[in-house]
């Protein structure tokens, strides 16, 4: 489309092309830098696009290795284009150096990486980086780009009566090679007509259609001449191209029975005589070519939006001691037990739909076997990417997963309510017990004698039953609707918990109850974040308050849904001249009590504590902001001022970017006497505590039963070390 359109200016007469151009320059410099594989040469370091007179020497350089170079193949595009850089850096050294030279700078590039010249020149010459080409030297480039015998550039340098030159002489080369077009986009390049690309043009208008379908049936056509003589019946059939399966040695470790229906692996107990990896997956994928050795061979599976992904199947069924596999050839499936003979894990293949099913077995707190159902399809027509994935039926899965399993036991029931509602209240009450107490710190091996015996009739618990109060609440949110898919990649950020100066101690029979709401949901980079805050109340009393924060890697909202609160935020400023008071007194967002007008004053700290709620347009921009608090003079106590500021969309807070102009350092301290150990001689052997052998008794306890903590084969499914806590 861009040569058609250039073609009405290319046609007239070559003395008047130059006027034609530079009347639509802008136009024609944006179309090379979107459209064209020569783009406009002219642009700055910080990436503005500018004319050759407006660069620096090594600007110059810089761009013409950039375009000139293959950065991932380490080459230049043709052996002459470094000649060309090198003679312009000769150039710009004779321009800026003043005395006598022993040798040029072309000579000493040849030991410099191109990617390295410029900055190599700079340090030679600094003048080289900020004066701009002499007009000699922009006449010296452009005759160089034009130079009889020189390889044709791959950059328009400057818009006049060579321009038709300079945009398609040579172009066909240039299109052989898609490495040396800008971003490798094929949609850039310019296919010549002529004797090659036309020989086979016999129909007039044909849709680009039929012509790669005629590319298509040709080739497979010439191939069955070739290799069958035309005998298209005598093409073997395979189940899809790929490598052949190859024969293993089994290790003596392994016990291997064979059937005609079935085959049978038992492993060893001993975790060093296990098979490798890949050993293993080739012995279990058998020789022959099937869906089974097609799931166990491939590397990537495929997602959504073409995405591709490890193939976590493989890791699932990693080698592991004293289990049992079975294939059964008939009815296309296999099976892993443990010792018990208990299933763990089964892969199910349906031929009808070409669907595989992987289902793990988790046993809940409860005793009832949850089934995890994932959803595979195989395309053996797809030989590099046969295994396909709904990720997002899988992901709903895994939630569904967490919904029936995350609970902790019998004796402590945490059911699921689904909350779609993000700036509702969540209530939940427990109690604490004795009995709970006690298995609580057997737990995690809290030997401490005030929790397992009662004194004068009360039964101490420790703090931690506060975040276990607030646990049914935590579940709620991480499983809901509001949160959606994504348990799968979460990784629990932080735990902050500030208890209040008059805290009463826990006991056992406590009526606990926690008042939660959601804080924030946004997206980052990596993925969306979530945070929950709690207080927390003890027979009615405050304990504290509990925030905690979630990261949900790789999943994200619609940004439209984000906002987020930022709460208690304290800003100690100082306001420097007679002149910043007045401006901020200005403000509309502050407000003077009545009885505290004109309080402020220069070289006076204040102090202003904030709380901000942000609803947000897109990822990058809020829709909303209000931000209300209250202002107090250094030391005081009593507000002299208000803060209430509410606006729709912004990039930032203006509130906050002002008092951060004027924010010095504040003495927060946690402790008055810098604090002290809780590790003495007398407690050292206290504070040491056993790790346990699993994760069961913790999670039953805490009421923290995530299933990704708690099964090896869901652990890795979520790709974690292995079952691990926190």
């Amino acid at each position: 489309m861009f040569i058609r359109d250039m073609s009405t200016i290319l046609s007239q007469p070559r003395d008047k092309r130059e006027a034609l151009l530079l009347a639509r320059k802008d136009e024609i410099i944006s179309r090379l830098n979107r459209d064209y594989m020569r783009p406009w040469f002219g642009k700055k370091a910080d990436g503005q696009v500018v004319d050759l007179e407006d660069m620096t020497y090594t600007e110059v350089i810089a761009r013409a290795v950039e375009l000139m170079y293959v950065k991932h193949q380490q080459r230049w595009t043709h052996p002459s284009y470094f000649q060309f850089v090198a003679k312009f850096a000769d150039r710009a050294e004779r321009r800026i150096c003043t005395h006598l030279l022993r040798k040029t700078i072309s000579a000493e590039l040849l030991d410099v990486d191109p990617l390295d010249m410029a900055a190599f020149v700079a340090k030679q010459y600094p003048e080289a980086a900020t004066q701009l080409l002499a007009s000699e030297d922009v006449q010296f480039f452009i005759s160089m780009c034009k130079q009889r015998g020189q390889k044709p550039l791959p950059f328009v340098p400057v818009l006049d009566n060579d321009f038709g030159v300079l945009l398609l002489k040579n172009v066909t080369n240039q299109s052989e090679h898609l490495d040396s077009v800008v971003d490798q986009d094929p949609q850039r390049v310019c296919i010549q007509h002529g004797p090659v690309a036309a020989q086979y043009s016999t129909i007039v208008n044909e849709p680009v259609k039929d012509i790669l379908d005629g590319i298509y049936h040709g080739h497979i056509d010439s191939l069955v001449e070739s290799l069958y003589n035309g005998d298209k019946d005598s093409i073997p059939a395979v189940e899809y191209i790929g490598a052949d399966p190859v024969a293993v040695a089994v290790p003596t470790s392994v016990s291997v029975s064979e059937s005609e229906a079935e085959r049978v692996f038992e492993l060893p107990a001993k975790e060093e005589q296990l098979p490798e990896l890949e050993l293993w997956l080739q012995m279990l994928a058998g020789l022959r070519k099937s869906w089974l050795h097609a799931l166990l061979s491939t590397p990537v599976i495929v997602q959504e939006n073409n995405r591709y992904a490890e193939n976590y199947v493989r890791r699932l069924l990693r080698p592991r001691p004293e289990r049992t596999v079975t294939i059964q050839l008939e009815d296309n499936s296999l099976f892993i037990t443990d010792r018990a003979g208990v299933q763990e894990l089964m892969l199910k293949y349906n031929s009808a739909n070409c669907t595989i099913h992987l289902t793990i077995y988790h046993i809940a707190p409860t005793g009832v076997v949850v089934p995890f159902l994932l959803e595979f399809s195989y395309f053996p027509e797809q030989p590099l990417t046969p295994i396909h994935e709904s990720k997002q039926r899988n992901d709903e899965a895994a939630r569904q997963l967490c919904i029936d399993t995350w609970v902790a036991s019998s004796d402590h029931p945490v059911g699921f309510d689904d909350i779609n509602d993000a700036t509702g209240v969540i209530k939940s009450e427990f109690t604490i017990t004795e009995n709970h107490v006690r298995a609580f710190c057997k737990s995690v091996d809290n030997q401490s004698w005030q929790y397992a015996f009662a004194k004068d009739g009360i039964l101490l618990a420790p703090m931690e039953f506060t975040h276990v109060s607030f646990m049914r609440t935590l579940l709620q949110i991480l499983n809901s609707t509001v949160f959606g898919v994504g348990q799968v990649n979460i990784l629990h950020l932080y735990n902050e918990f500030k208890f209040e100066d008059d805290a009463p101690m826990l006991r056992a029979n406590d009526q606990m109850c926690s008042i939660s709401f959601v804080d924030g949901l946004v997206n980052l980079n990596p993925g969306k974040k979530l945070t929950i805050r709690s207080d927390v109340f003890s027979g009615g009393r405050k304990v504290g308050t509990l925030d905690s924060a979630f990261l949900s890697r790789s999943h994200y909202i619609n940004p439209s849904r984000g906002f987020k609160r930022d709460r208690q935020q304290h800003f100690k400023i100082v306001l420097p001249s007679d002149a910043d008071v007045t401006v901020l007194e200005a403000k509309e967002w502050f407000i003077y009590h009545e009885s505290s007008s004109g309080q402020l004053i220069p070289n006076v700290p204040f102090e202003f504590c904030l709380d901000s709620e942000y609803r947000f347009k897109n990822n990058d921009t809020y829709a909303s902001i209000i931000t209300t608090g209250t202002v107090t003079k250094g030391g005081q106590s009593k507000p002299i001022a208000a803060v209430d500021f509410r606006w729709g969309v912004a990039m930032k807070n203006p509130v906050i970017e002002f008092l951060s102009r004027y924010q010095v350092a504040s003495d927060n301290y946690l402790f008055a006497n810098g604090g002290y150990s809780l590790v003495t001689a007398a407690n050292s052997q206290l504070s040491q505590a056993a790790v346990p052998d699993t994760n069961w008794d913790y999670a039953r306890e805490s009421l923290d039963c995530n299933p990704f903590h708690l099964n090896p084969y869901v652990a890795d499914f979520a790709g974690l070390p292995g079952t691990i806590t926190h």
